[in-house]
């Protein structure tokens, strides 16, 4: 479900999620492009002229410094930095998305076999609601290339250049597009959280750095709420990544220090249960193999589910009050493991999904946490035992 998180990473400051920016797919047009200098190269616009005082083009520099500074690596070679109208940058981001579309009707009917979503509910539409007009600009590691929005550089700019060049040096030491190969959809998600928690920490450190006039703008534009009409779900599975990411990245840093960080991006988390848990990264816990169990027709997926995910699905019985937050958070911090497969059933979609635990004692909070959403009136099923088998359609 989660490999298409990876390659759109879009920032959504309308959400208040957090003050970050991230990246995404390609980008190939519009305006003269120009190049993120070294910081020792000259300023220019695309037409050899000198880029003008408060615009992007003249802050590129500045935000090349600092992030070598704070990030601890340099640029091995020049990003090039383009522009896009207010109108046709949004139109990108949904053509980005649409081009998906095949990975977007996947997850949407993993979703409704969790019951996550309503049956009636077009998920591309409410992802296009959600992203077209919050993202500012994106980083993409296919054509090396910074997207923005616009060509103003005010404060709400600035951190995002930050970010996105941050994701552009991740690119050229450690290549982003080799972490999105044989990757889990879980494995896909917890390596996202990586790359979004360094960008985010470095952007933060740069937002700590402005005037506090400037701090006070970004939070007031930070505010707001998402489109109605937007699943829960898709909301926390896009903050996932910028919420987990950045004590990850604290927690490696306090292990291991920098060098350990940059091995990270080479020895990559496995699964969520990692990033919740950064404990079990560094000591090198792996989830466990998980038979996938038998599916009821031909499978249309199959994969794991995750600790990030199975946080998620139980939420949604803690908001009913089927489930306490407490039984939930026991219940996902024992996973150890999953498999799931699932299959169309008329105009349903099934999901059956095999969890195993880290303890006998967690494999029975596990169980209790998928009885009670069971019972929650979704219709689901469960096989107790050592490996507890959920069976949900919607």
């Amino acid at each position: 479900m989660n490999q298409r998180l990876l390659r759109l990473r879009v920032s959504i400051a309308a959400l208040a999620i957090v003050l970050a920016a991230c990246s995404g797919p390609p980008n190939p047009l519009a305006r003269p492009k120009g190049a993120v200098p070294h910081p020792s190269a000259t300023v220019q616009g695309g037409a050899g002229t000198v880029a003008s005082p408060g615009t992007i083009d003249a802050f590129v520099p500045a935000a090349v410094r600092f992030v070598e500074s704070h990030r601890g690596l340099r640029f091995k070679q020049p990003v090039k930095v383009d522009h896009l109208a207010d109108r046709d940058f949004q139109q990108r981001i949904i053509d980005l998305q649409r081009a998906e579309r095949a990975d977007t009707d996947r997850a949407a009917r993993l979703l409704r076999a969790l019951r996550l979503v309503d049956p009636t509910v077009d998920v591309e539409k409410a992802e296009e609601q959600l992203l077209g007009a919050g993202v500012v600009g994106y980083y993409d590691p296919k054509t090396k290339e910074l997207v923005v929005r616009g060509d103003a550089a005010t404060p709400s700019v600035r951190h995002v250049v930050v970010h996105e060049l941050t994701h552009a040096l991740q690119d050229q030491w450690f290549g982003l597009d080799d972490g999105r190969q044989a990757h889990t959809d879980d494995g896909a998600l917890a390596y996202t959280a990586l790359v979004e928690g360094d960008a985010v920490r470095i952007e933060r450190e740069y937002i700590a750095s402005l005037a506090l006039a400037e701090r006070r703008q970004l939070a007031g534009e930070g505010s707001g709420g998402p489109p109605a009409g937007v699943p829960r779900v898709l909301i926390e599975l896009l903050e996932f990544p910028y919420v987990a990411g950045p004590p990850f990245i604290k927690a490696v840093l306090g292990g291991r220090g920098q060098e350990g960080l940059d091995r990270a991006f080479k020895d990559r988390p496995a699964a969520t249960s990692q990033i919740l848990n950064p404990d079990r990264f560094l000591q090198g816990q792996h989830p466990q193999p998980v038979p996938e169990p038998a599916a009821d027709a031909p499978p249309f997926d199959r994969g794991v589910l995750g600790e990030a995910q199975l946080t998620v699905l139980l939420r949604s019985a803690v908001r009913t009050g089927s489930l306490t937050a407490e039984q939930a958070q026991t219940a996902t911090d024992g996973w150890a493991g999953d498999h799931y497969v699932a299959w169309a059933s008329g105009d349903s979609y099934c999901l059956r999904d095999r969890f195993t635990a880290r303890t006998p004692a967690d494999a029975a909070a596990l169980t209790n946490a998928l009885q009670k959403l069971s019972t929650a009136g979704s219709g689901a099923t469960v096989e107790p035992g050592p490996q507890p088998v959920l069976t949900t359609c919607g």
